[in-house]
């Protein structure tokens, strides 16, 4: 791994990171209505209907998670314990990751079929996300929910990782 692809992927953590908190926080600002109106009118439908409050969770959770270890790589070594607390942090990622990946198991048919257009903006009633909805739905829901389970399934990945970046000093 180069120089540059560790900091690319430190950014990229970053970013889905600060994307979701932000994300969360728009969350638990709106009302569920606006969002049960907002997925009617893009006729989301998730595949387990969960309550509004777990998207919510799910969203800061995993938004956290992958802040900090942008930030601070040696966090993985502690997920990587046998304790109960990394083991309920482990367990809480891996359910988010499902929340968040959830709304969009359905939707993989209209993105295949050319349906949804990426070039959209994602917006709701105050709840307005940036980027549009290629950022919304390919960072926040797809990477940001593959990262969260990778990361409660198989933490010893990011430590990998955390051990080529400390070895370069990055």
């Amino acid at each position: 791994m180069n120089e540059y692809t560790k900091i690319i992927f430190r950014i990229i953590l970053l970013i889905v990171g600060v994307l979701l908190i932000y994300s969360g926080i728009s969350l638990a600002m709106s009302s569920g209505a606006e969002i049960k109106y907002m997925m009617m009118l893009a006729k989301v439908k998730p595949l387990l209907p969960l309550p509004f409050s777990t998207m919510i969770f799910a969203f800061l959770f995993n938004g956290l998670l992958l802040t900090i270890i942008g930030i601070y790589p040696n966090f993985t070594l502690f997920l990587n314990k046998t304790s109960v607390y990394s083991l309920i942090l482990r367990i809480l990622a891996i359910f988010s990751a499902i929340v968040m990946i959830n709304p969009m198991i359905l939707e993989i048919q209209f993105i295949i079929d050319g349906k949804v257009n990426f070039m959209a903006i994602a917006t709701a009633p105050g709840l307005i996300f940036p980027g549009g909805l290629f950022v919304h739905v390919f960072f926040e829901h797809w990477l940001g929910g593959i990262l969260g389970l990778t990361l409660g399934i198989k933490p010893k990945i990011f430590s990998a990782l955390k051990r080529v970046l400390l070895k370069n000093r990055l």
